[in-house]
Formats: C-alpha cells, structure tokens, sequence
C-alpha cells in the first residue's frame, strides 16, 4: 500500500539537493519515537544491510522547488508551500506504523528544517493488469539499477550493453524475484496470499516471467539522468517510464516497494502511467 503525505515548510523550506539520506533518517526517527522496537529492527535488527521492503519519494511541492544554497554554499532546493510526498511497503503494519507515527509528531523534521504534517491519505492501489507502465513518482524521482563486481557498486542505464554484465531491464527483474524471496522470508502469509492470487506455485519464483522495457520520457529524450552523493557513495540514477509484463504478484512489489534498488534511500517509487 502506498500513502501520501502533504505538508508545509515551517521555516524557510531549504533541504540540500541531496538529501535522500537525511530525509531516510527523519522517517526512521518518527517510527522510533512512536515503533522503537520496528524502527530498531528495521535499521539495527534482522533487516539491517539486507532489502528493507519499503520505499520513499522525495519532496515535490507548488510552486514548484527552486535552486538554492544553504548557509554552508551546499547545493540546495527551496520547496513551495505546498508539500507532498509518498511512503509504500507491502508490509502493512510498517505502513500503519508509520502513519500514526507521523500523525503523533505532527511533523517531519529532516535536518533542522520543520514540515508540518497537513494530511495523510490511502493511495488507490491500481488495477493490475498483465502488462503495466509506471514511471517515477512526482517531480524528482529517479530509479536505480546497482550491481556489485569485486565489491565495487556500479550502475547500469536503460541502454547500456555489454557482454557478461547484466542489463538494466536484467537487474530489475532480478531484484523483484529477490524482494519476493525476501518477502517469503519475514512474512509467508503474504507471500503466500500474493502467489495464490494468479494460482502460482510458491516454489517458481525463479522462474516467474517478468519482461521489462524502457519507454521513453519525451520525444527525442530517452531518460534523463541525475548522479547523487549518498553516504560517500556517487549514485547514478535516472528518471523513465517502465513497462513491466509480469504476475499480479510482481506488480504488486513494483507497487509497494518500489522499482530497482536503494527504495529505502528514496529511490524507485513509482506511479501508474507515462
């Protein structure tokens, strides 16, 4: 399920440009104040270094966010005064954790600067068809498509190809096999109720068919790209439509946890449509 959260700048409404990180720290805090046991395992606990299942958009607002710098000279984004923003997980007790959490802070507090809580609502979840196109959520949203070699992260684009290193289509389809083996790890009775709505056998899912196509974002513009510094680490991500042909199963961890890799650092939710 995916909520969405609207908002307003307390204060002047500057967030550094990068702030996946940040506003990731500002959610786990709220969970803890409200969840300390879910937060911990979440961050701490037996989920700690591995997929999280839940996934974040950034801020996007009206009028919408213009450059700036913070105080430091650090790349920065001032937000309009309307502010929204999305949280999913197809763990529902963490969505509904959250959600009182947020409710109970009354605020999102990301780096020293306010935004208070206006409103929490349900998103519609969609009606999954075989074949879905998603894109990125909102105004800033972005995928990412992370292999590991010799224990260096890299990052693959919609049209890269080279022989022996997986594509980027490769690595998507590949991490919504593993969400779902993960999913089977912390909650079997989701994952048992997710297989059996197509009638599929809880044991296929190495075999699952998921086909996945790059559209492009605008004509004569196949994606765009963004590089963000999280952590120490430079991020390669990009911003397009998605086509996906796969199980309802599938489109429901698409859906809920996000597209890609790193939906935990605030990457990857999408939304139906081009």
């Amino acid at each position: 399920m995916q909520i969405e959260l609207q908002l307003s700048p307390v204060g002047d409404g500057l967030l550094a440009r990068d702030c996946h990180h940040e506003l990731a720290s500002a959610l786990y805090q709220a969970l803890s104040r409200s969840q300390p046991k879910l937060a911990e395992e979440l961050h701490d606990g037996n989920h700690r270094s591995r997929l999280k299942l839940f996934v974040f958009s950034l801020f996007n607002s009206d009028p919408k966010p213009v450059a700036a710098e913070l105080p430091d000279g650090t790349r920065a984004l001032k937000f309009g005064s309307r502010i929204w923003m999305r949280f999913a997980s197809i763990w529902p007790e963490l969505v509904y954790g959250m959600a009182e959490a947020l409710q109970k802070q009354k605020e999102l507090n990301v780096r020293g600067q306010r935004f208070r809580l206006e409103e929490i609502r349900m998103v519609p979840t969609p009606d999954f068809r075989p074949t879905m196109t998603y894109r990125p959520f909102g105004q800033a949203d972005f995928i990412v498509c992370r292999y590991q070699k010799d224990g260096k992260n890299y990052f693959r684009m919609p049209d890269d190809s080279e022989p022996g290193i997986p594509s980027c289509a490769d690595l998507i389809s590949g991490n919504l096999r593993h969400k779902l083996l993960r999913l089977r790890e912390i909650r079997p009775d989701i994952f048992e109720n997710l297989m059996s709505i197509g009638g599929l056998d809880a044991s296929a899912v190495a075999a699952l068919p998921i086909q996945v196509e790059f559209l492009p974002l605008m004509e004569g513009r196949a994606y765009r790209t963004r590089l963000t510094r999280i952590k120490g680490i430079n991020v390669r991500a990009f911003r397009a439509p998605l086509r996906i042909t796969a199980p309802e199963a599938v489109h429901r961890m698409v859906w809920e946890t996000g597209a890609g890799s790193m939906n935990s650092m605030g990457f990857g939710l999408v939304c139906g449509g081009r």
